[in-house]
């Protein structure tokens, strides 16, 4: 299997640059198990695609402890025709005093293992419906990194490991 590939650009996530024919934009970012989408890129998400919110609130209600026992857990939306937005919930409360770093890796790296599935599930599935060849490609911020307070650097031996390695291409977006 050949590597994907990872690029970086200026922009915004939430106008993805096709990269190639039949592209299917992958959007994945980090959300807090609070229940919030009030800041940075998931607010932003949340402004443009409301339903992106919606599904978060529905795995909110799914349990009596809500979002707070669903770390490494994802949910998502599809947005648009080629466009599906992955919440990840890996980040245990927000950035405080007593909580510099919420992000948690574990939660991250199950949530990108989850989203390698789906991709592989949607192909499939896509390729059943519509006898088109899509070809999946993820848009991330640098998620994790900013609100959450992670090591991008960290972040991003994860995306080597969990999307590069089983050769789905990344393109990260530095916000302008």
């Amino acid at each position: 299997m050949d590597k994907g590939t990872l690029r970086t650009v200026k922009g915004d996530v939430r106008l993805p640059e096709r990269t190639r024919a039949n592209e299917l934009f992958i959007i994945p970012h980090c959300c807090n198990n609070l229940g919030a989408m009030g800041a940075g890129v998931a607010l932003a998400l949340r402004d443009k695609w409301p339903e992106v919110y919606t599904v978060y609130k529905e795995m909110e209600k799914e349990s009596r402890f809500g979002l707070e026992n669903r770390l490494g857990e994802i949910c998502f939306a599809k947005v648009e025709d080629d466009i599906m937005v992955v919440n990840m919930i890996g980040q245990d409360g927000i950035v405080s005093e007593d909580n510099p770093k919420p992000v948690k890796y574990w939660a991250l790296q199950s949530c990108m293992e989850q989203i390698r599935y789906l991709i592989d599930e949607k192909i499939i599935r896509y390729q059943i419906m519509t006898n088109l060849n899509p070809n999946p490609v993820i848009h991330t911020p640098k998620f994790g990194s900013d609100l959450a307070g992670g090591d991008w650097n960290f972040i991003l031996e994860l995306i080597r490991e969990q999307w590069l390695e089983y050769g789905i291409d990344v393109v990260v977006y530095e916000f302008e």
